[in-house]
C-alpha cells in the first residue's frame, strides 16, 4: 500500500487519474508464478489478479471506503518508479479514500451497445 507523500508522488509521477485519494495499492501478479493453459499461449496472471483486485474493491465498498481502477499508465514506468522486480507485473492500481461530494463517473459510464454489437450467438 502506498501512502507516503514520496510513494504517492511516484504514482502521481505516472498518472493523473489518483484524485488525490490518500492511499493506492498496486496489485501485481509474479510473471514466474502462474497457471499456463493448454496450448501455452496464455497464462492466469492478469486474470488471478483481476479476480484479487475485484475483491478488493468489494471489500473497500463495504467498509464505507470508494476507490477507483486505474489503468491509465504505463506498467513498465510504474514498476520502475516502485522498483519491482523484473517478474513483477502490475495489473492496476487502486485508489482508495472518500469520493467528494458530487463526484461520479463519467456521463457515457452507463452506456451500453446494443448486445447484437458485442454478442455473437451460436
Amino acid at each position: 500500500m502506498l501512502q507516503s507523500t514520496d510513494a504517492l508522488a511516484k504514482i502521481d509521477a505516472v498518472t493523473p487519474c489518483r484524485y488525490g485519494a490518500p492511499a493506492v495499492l498496486v496489485v501485481t501478479f509474479d510473471g514466474n508464478n502462474v497457471f499456463t493453459y493448454p496450448g501455452g499461449k496464455r497464462d492466469s496472471g492478469v486474470e488471478d489478479a483481476s479476480i484479487v483486485a475485484t475483491h478488493m474493491i468489494l471489500a473497500a465498498a463495504d467498509e464505507g471506503v470508494d476507490s477507483c481502477w486505474i489503468n491509465f499508465f504505463d506498467p513498465e514506468k510504474l514498476a520502475a518508479e516502485l522498483g519491482l522486480p523484473e517478474n513483477e507485473e502490475i495489473l492496476m492500481a487502486l485508489d482508495l479514500g472518500y469520493a467528494a461530494e458530487g463526484a461520479g463517473p463519467l456521463g457515457n459510464h452507463n452506456s451500453r451497445k446494443p448486445l447484437k454489437e458485442t454478442v455473437t450467438y451460436m
